[in-house]
Order: structure tokens, then C-alpha cells, then sequence
């Protein structure tokens, strides 16, 4: 061996500065990871509350007579309590005749948005179609 590597008997500044660096590396990556994983459980139970209201309110227009819905949207002010917090979102149905002759069929669309995220406006989005055939 070498006989000045043999004399070493403690660790260099060079190595304690890399260590630190490695482990203030890891630690805020950790950190980071979890605010992100947070995040984004939140805005994922978020869409997943609207989507299952939104779905709701789709089913009730299929469980309607064609002839009791009327074209035109139709705008709510909700309030929505997802268990963490309380949010407040716009819901807008939109029923829509589409080819009123023989063979007639209403398009509901269905929007809703909500303040989510950081300071954004999320916008939730669905499309159901009622078939219905006029006698």
C-alpha cells in the first residue's frame, strides 16, 4: 500500500461536504415527493366527488320522460363538503334536441366547475345521450 493513505485517521472536509449535500438531497426530495402525493390526493378526491354529482344528476335526466326535459342550459350555484374541505363550483345542465323528426334524441351535457388546485379553475366535463324513439 501506499504509505500516505495508511497515515489518513479521520474523513476530509471534501468528503463531510459531499455527505451533507447527499443527505439534504434526500431528505428534500422525500419532502417533496409527499407535498406532491398530497396534492394530488386532494384534486383526485375532488374530481372524484364532482364526477359521482355530476353522474347523479345524469341519471336523474334518464330516469325522465323525454318530453318533460327542456332545451337550454340551466346554471346552479353548489356548495360541496368532500369530507376535508368545503368548496363551492358552478353546475350547468345543457339538454340539447338533436334531430326533432321521426327519430328524435336529447344530448344532456353536463359542466361543473370548481376553484381547485393552486388558484385554478378546474372544469369536470360529461356527455349523456337519451335515445327515444317518437311514435
Amino acid at each position: 500500500m501506499i504509505p500516505i493513505l495508511n497515515r489518513r485517521k479521520g474523513i476530509i472536509l471534501v468528503e463531510s461536504l459531499l455527505g451533507i449535500f447527499l443527505l439534504a438531497s434526500i431528505i428534500l426530495y422525500s419532502i417533496s415527493s409527499f407535498v406532491v402525493g398530497k396534492y394530488t390526493t386532494r384534486l383526485s378526491r375532488e374530481r372524484f366527488v364532482i364526477s359521482n354529482l355530476l353522474r347523479e344528476d345524469m341519471e336523474n335526466f334518464l330516469a325522465c320522460n323525454y318530453s318533460t326535459i327542456v332545451d337550454g342550459p340551466v346554471s346552479t350555484n353548489i356548495t360541496i363538503n368532500d369530507g376535508s374541505r368545503i368548496f363551492s363550483a358552478t353546475k350547468t345542465l345543457d339538454p340539447e334536441t338533436v334531430d326533432a323528426g321521426i327519430y328524435g334524441y336529447k344530448k344532456i351535457y353536463g359542466k361543473i366547475e370548481w376553484l381547485g388546485g393552486i388558484s385554478s379553475t378546474q372544469t369536470l366535463l360529461e356527455e349523456t345521450v337519451m335515445y327515444v324513439t317518437k311514435k
